[in-house]
C-alpha cells in the first residue's frame, strides 16, 4: 500500500533558505519520476533521476514526501507561473480530507468490486471487460461530480471506450443494474429485429444528486469499437450542450460571455485505456480541440484508467516514452498520476483535476494507474502471455479489501448490503422480456422520428426568383468602409448578377444561397473543416477580410435582423476528431445545419446511431439538416452492424432560372446514399432510385448533405 498523502502535514510558505527553496523545485519538476505509482511494482518502478540522487536533509525529505508518494505530478512545463504556484500551493497544502470520506469510498469500492463479482460468477464466459484492478475510477468519479454540483453544473458528458462502461453505467450514471444484467440475459430476438449492439457498447443517462441536493444530468456517449472515436463526439456533444444553455442563437455580440457562463454548466470527461492513449491518433486530434476557437468547451478532465497493459502487450510495447500521457504534454497543462490503490491520493487528484478545470477553463489529465485482473476480455487467459504477472495478481487481494483494512473500517455490513441489492436486480433481470432503454432523449428530440424513407416525405425545396435576388443582394452588401480585396469586389458583383438570373451560378454561390436561406428561415447552420471560411477550391469566402486593418465581415450573419446564427470555423488539419466533433455536436443540436470536411468517424457512427444504439439522427424534421449515407454491415461480435463507406449528396435551392442551380431530384432523402453515376463523371447516381439524380457537381469535394423536412 502506497504512501497516503493527505497524511502529510501542510508546508505553508515558510521562509526557505535559497539552497532549500532550490530543492524543491528540483522536486517539483522530477518528482513525479521517483513517486511509487505501480501497485505491484511490475512497471513504473521509482527511476532515480540523477539531480534528485544526492539530495538530503530535511527540505529534501520533506520535497520527496510530496512529490514523490502517491502522486506524482508534471506542471514545470507550463509556461504561466500563476499556475505553477496554483498547483504547488494544492500539492505543498493539502487539505484534511472530511470524516465522511472513508465510508463513502468503501462503499464506492465495495459496489464497483462486487458488481464485477456477481457478473463473473452468473454470467461466466461472457465478455463485459471488467474494471478490476482500476475500481478506483468510480471514487475517482464520484468526486469529480461532487465537486461539480458544488459549482453548479447542470449535466455532465462522459465519453469512454468498452473497458469498465458497464461499472460506470450502473454506479456513476445510476442505471437500475437489473438493466445491465438483463442484457446479459437470453432475450426474445424479436425485441431488437436484427439490430442492436453489444453492451458494452451503448450509452445512457442518469441522473446524479449530489449532497448539496443538486442533479447533474449524467450522459455517457455510445461508443462503436474503436476505443477512443467517442473522445471528439463527446466534446462536440458537450459544445452543443453549451450552446443550447447560453441560448446563443444569433450573430449578435455578447454571445461569447453567454457561452463562457454555460461551460461551467456541462462539463466533459473522457476515460482512456493507457494503450490507446498512448497510440491512437484521433487522441492527439482531440487533445489539439481544446483552445480552438468553435471547438473550445472550457476545459477536458482526460482520466486514463491505466492497467499497464493493451491486449496482451507490456508498456514498453506501448509507448516509446515512460508514460502513456506524454502525448498530452504538447499542451499546457497539468499531469497528475496516482497510484490506483491509495485511495485518498485518488480522491484528492480528483478534486484536484476538478478545481483545476473550474479555476483555469483547461484540460488536466489524471492517470490513475493500477492492473487488469483479467485478461483483455474474461474469455482469455492472460496467464499464457504474461505468467508471471497474472500469478501475481492470483494472489493479490481485492481494492475494497485492501482499503478497508488501511481504514479500519468493517467490511462485512456494506458486503452484506450490496449483495442483496445485486442479488434482488439478478431476480429482476430474468423476469424481463424485452431488453431496456437506457437512455432518456431530451425534450428537443420529441419533433424528430425515425424509421424508412416514405415518398410523403419530399417537399418542395425552391425558392421564387425575388427571393433569391434579395439573398443574393445581401450577401454581396458590404459595409461601409469595409475595404474588400479586389478580386473578392469582383467575386461580389459576379454573385450579385448569378442572383438577378444575369449569369449562371456556380457551386459557390448556389452554396452561399442555401445557407442564407436557411439562416433568414431560423435555421442555424454551423461549418467546420480546413480552409472551410474561404473554401478549399477558392469557392466560398464566407468571412471577408479587409485589406487594410484585416477586419472581418461575414455576410451570412448579416441577411435579415431576426435570423439564425451562422458559424463558420477553420479548423485544424484532422482526419477524424473534426468530424466526430460535428457529429457529437449534431447529436444534441440537431436542428442546426452542419458541414466538415472529413468522414470517418461519420461512416461508423450514422449507421450504428439508428441500427445498433436505436437512437434518432436528425432526420424527418421539421427544421434541420442530417447526412445521408450509403452503408455495408459485416459481423462485429456477430450482432453489430458496422458501416464501411459513405457519400453524401448536395442540396440547392431550386431556382426558375434553367442554369442558376442544380436541382434537387424528388427522390434524394436521409437514407438514399449517392455515388458517382457512370454516365458522368460529374452526375450521382441515386441507389434508391436506380437511377440518374441529374445532380451535377463540379468537383468531388463538393459533397453535402440536407433534411428533407417533414
Amino acid at each position: 500500500m502506497s504512501t497516503v498523502i493527505n497524511s502529510i502535514p501542510p508546508a505553508s510558505f515558510e521562509r526557505r533558505s535559497e539552497a532549500d527553496e532550490r530543492t524543491w523545485e528540483l522536486f517539483r519538476r522530477w518528482g513525479y519520476l521517483e513517486a511509487r505509482l505501480d501497485p505491484l511494482g511490475q512497471w513504473l518502478e521509482p527511476a532515480r533521476h540523477p539531480e534528485l540522487r544526492d539530495l538530503s536533509g530535511a527540505a529534501a525529505a520533506r520535497a520527496r514526501q510530496v512529490y514523490c508518494g502517491s502522486i506524482g505530478v508534471e506542471f514545470m512545463h507550463l509556461p504561466d507561473p500563476e499556475r505553477r504556484r496554483w498547483l504547488i500551493e494544492q500539492m505543498e497544502n493539502p487539505a484534511s480530507p472530511s470524516p465522511e470520506q472513508p465510508a463513502k469510498i468503501l462503499d464506492a469500492l465495495v459496489r464497483a468490486d462486487l458488481f464485477e463479482q456477481v457478473l463473473q460468477a452468473r454470467y461466466l464466459g461472457t465478455k463485459r471487460f471488467s474494471l478490476e484492478g482500476v475500481t478506483a475510477l468510480i471514487p475517482l468519479l464520484e468526486t469529480m461530480l461532487e465537486g461539480a454540483a458544488e459549482h453548479g453544473a447542470q449535466q455532465v458528458v462522459i465519453g469512454m471506450s468498452h473497458r469498465g462502461r458497464l461499472n460506470v453505467m450502473q454506479n456513476i450514471v445510476g442505471r437500475d443494474a437489473s438493466e445491465i444484467f438483463a442484457n446479459f440475459e437470453d432475450m426474445d430476438p424479436r425485441s431488437v429485429l436484427g439490430s442492436g449492439d453489444v453492451k458494452y457498447h451503448i450509452g445512457s443517462t442518469g441522473t446524479y444528486r449530489g449532497a448539496n441536493g443538486t442533479e447533474v444530468q449524467i450522459h455517457l456517449a455510445s461508443n462503436p469499437s474503436h476505443l477512443e472515436a467517442v473522445d471528439p463526439v463527446a466534446l462536440g456533444r458537450t459544445r452543443a450542450k453549451q450552446v443550447r444553455l447560453a441560448g446563443v442563437g444569433g450573430c449578435a455580440p455578447g454571445a461569447g460571455d453567454a457561452l463562457e457562463a454555460a461551460r461551467e454548466k456541462v462539463v466533459p470527461i473522457l476515460v482512456h485505456g493507457d494503450a490507446a492513449m498512448a497510440g491512437q491518433g484521433i487522441v492527439a486530434e482531440t487533445l489539439n480541440l481544446a483552445s480552438l476557437r468553435g471547438f473550445n468547451v472550457g476545459g477536458t478532465i482526460h482520466i486514463i484508467g491505466n492497467n499497464l497493459i493493451g491486449f496482451t502487450a507490456n508498456p514498453p510495447e506501448i509507448s516509446s516514452s515512460r508514460f502513456a500521457t506524454d502525448v498530452a504534454k504538447r499542451l499546457p497543462i497539468p499531469i497528475f498520476h496516482v497510484n490506483g490503490e491509495d485511495l485518498e491520493a485518488v480522491v484528492r487528484v480528483g478534486r484536484m483535476a476538478l478545481e483545476w478545470r473550474y479555476a483555469f477553463g483547461t484540460d488536466v489529465v489524471v492517470d490513475v494507474i493500477g492492473y487488469r485482473r483479467h485478461g483483455h476480455s474474461e474469455v482469455e487467459d492472460a496467464s499464457i502471455t504474461q505468467p508471471v504477472l497474472y500469478e501475481k495478481i492470483k494472489k493479490h487481494p481485492r481494492l475494497h479489501e485492501i482499503y478497508a483494512a488501511s481504514a479500519g473500517l468493517d467490511l462485512a455490513p456494506v458486503m452484506a448490503a450490496t449483495r442483496q441489492r445485486y442479488e434482488e436486480a439478478l431476480a429482476a433481470a430474468k423476469k424481463r422480456d424485452s431488453r431496456p432503454v437506457m437512455r432518456t432523449l431530451p425534450a428537443y428530440w420529441s419533433k424528430y422520428v425515425g424509421g424508412p424513407y416514405r415518398p410523403e416525405h419530399e417537399v418542395d425545396t425552391g425558392l421564387p426568383a425575388g427571393r433569391l435576388r434579395e439573398l443574393a443582394e445581401a450577401l454581396a452588401r458590404l459595409p461601409e468602409g469595409f475595404h474588400v480585396h479586389p478580386k473578392i469586389k469582383r467575386l461580389l458583383d459576379e454573385r450579385l448578377a448569378m442572383g438577378s438570373g444575369k449569369r449562371p451560378v456556380d457551386y459557390g454561390m448556389a452554396e452561399a444561397m442555401s445557407f442564407a436561406s436557411l439562416v433568414a428561415d431560423g435555421t442555424p447552420v454551423r461549418l467546420s473543416g480546413q480552409d472551410s471560411r474561404r473554401g478549399t477550391f477558392n469557392q466560398r469566402h464566407a468571412v471577408l477580410v479587409d485589406t487594410e486593418n484585416e477586419s472581418i465581415h461575414i455576410p451570412l450573419c448579416h441577411i435579415a435582423p431576426s435570423q439564425a446564427s451562422f458559424k463558420v470555423y477553420s479548423s485544424e488539419l484532422s482526419e477524424a476528431a473534426v468530424m466526430g466533433f460535428e457529429y457529437g455536436y449534431s447529436r444534441d443540436y440537431p436542428e442546426c445545419g452542419r458541414r466538415s470536411s472529413a468522414t470517418s468517424p461519420t461512416e461508423r457512427r450514422s449507421s450504428s446511431t439508428s441500427s445498433s444504439w436505436r437512437a434518432r439522427t436528425s432526420g424527418n424534421c421539421s427544421a434541420g439538416w442530417c447526412c445521408c449515407c450509403r452503408t455495408a454491415t459485416r459481423a462485429r461480435d456477430r450482432s453489430t452492424p458496422a458501416p464501411v463507406s459513405s457519400a453524401f449528396c448536395n442540396w440547392r435551392p431550386r431556382t426558375t432560372s434553367r442554369s442558376a442551380s442544380p436541382r434537387t431530384p424528388p427522390s434524394i432523402s436521409t437514407c438514399c446514399g449517392v455515388r458517382r453515376c457512370g454516365a458522368g463523371a460529374s452526375l450521382w447516381w441515386c441507389s434508391r432510385r436506380k437511377a440518374c439524380c441529374g445532380i451535377r457537381t463540379p468537383s468531388r469535394r463538393s459533397r453535402i448533405s440536407h433534411a428533407r423536412v417533414s
